[in-house]
């Protein structure tokens, strides 16, 4: 019985050091990324407008909820006037260059997208799980809400960048 015990409280040791901690919004800064676009350049955190607030979407194509939301985006895109929007995914450049045809991402030179292929500093920065991912930074960088696969609607986020 002795031998149980001590078991069952070494168990509970490890459970609680490994447990992980609630993820936190406090004073995140933008993630260092570096993605290469479909036109064959390099984008990178460095080239953000200085003092414009940010929306971070990390996106898979072949997810139907990310789909949903970029056609929502662009149905709404008047409303992010003032916000930069930055499109960062994984996958291989011809499969992020068919989704962008499909999307019609193209037609929005505002909209900034990318593949940071396996890098994924991004989704480590964030630690992402689930798609689609957004991130909303104020003006100063600092990361102020973060959503996981339960995103709101396109102009939801951008009433939440004016009420900052």
């Amino acid at each position: 019985m002795k031998s149980f015990l001590t078991v069952l409280f070494i168990a509970f040791a490890f459970n609680g050091a490994y447990a992980q901690q609630p993820k936190s919004v406090a004073q995140k800064k933008i993630a260092p990324f570096r993605m290469q676009m479909a036109n064959g350049s390099a984008y990178s955190a460095s080239d953000l407008k200085k003092d414009v607030p940010a929306l971070i979407v990390y996106f898979d194509p072949d997810c139907d909820h990310c789909t949903a939301f970029v056609e929502d985006l662009l149905k709404n895109i008047s409303a992010f006037a003032n916000i930069q929007i930055i499109m960062i995914t994984y996958v291989p450049m011809q499969t992020l260059k068919n989704y962008i045809s499909k999307t019609g991402l193209n037609k929005y030179p505002a909209v900034i997208v990318g593949t940071e292929g396996t890098t994924f500093i991004v989704r480590y920065h964030y630690d992402v799980v689930q798609f689609p991912f957004a991130v909303l930074h104020d003006k100063n960088g600092n990361l102020f809400a973060r959503y996981e696969s339960e995103v709101p609607a396109p102009l939801e986020l951008a009433k939440m960048f004016y009420q900052k």
